[in-house]
């Protein structure tokens, strides 16, 4: 029971790890493409807040390789960050992809806590 139970542990992590740096790998990509190319010169630039929402969320993506609860807050605050600062990214359905790795994340931190022993105070 014990080794199914740390196999489907060890599963959602990886998941949500490989998931996380597909998505970011993705997002760099297309970054990364959208500096190189020539802008139309009548449009509009992008406000600054868009470049903060979205690296919280992908930085975030990141910390939770090390940190999972931390990384996974500070990526879904980013995640909703996102959605209020640019509501139509919610007709979008590859969005909420973004939101995936970081629920992994947090039900493999639970997951794992619920299983840590408890210490024991010594009086």
């Amino acid at each position: 029971m014990k080794n199914k139970i740390s196999s489907g542990k060890r599963s959602i992590m990886w998941i949500a790890r490989i998931l996380g740096l597909l998505l970011i790998l993705l997002t760099l990509f297309f970054a990364i493409g959208e500096g190189v190319t020539e802008h139309h010169p009548n449009a509009v630039p992008t406000p600054i807040i868009n470049y903060i929402v979205g690296a919280l969320m992908l930085g975030g993506l990141g910390l939770a390789w090390k940190w999972e609860f931390i990384g996974a807050l500070i990526s879904l605050i980013g995640f909703v960050g996102v959605i209020i600062v640019n509501p139509h990214s919610l007709t979008h359905p590859m969005m909420f992809l973004f939101a995936v790795p970081s629920i992994l994340f947090l039900i493999h931190w639970r997951v794992s806590k619920s299983q840590r022993p408890t210490e024991k105070k010594i009086e």
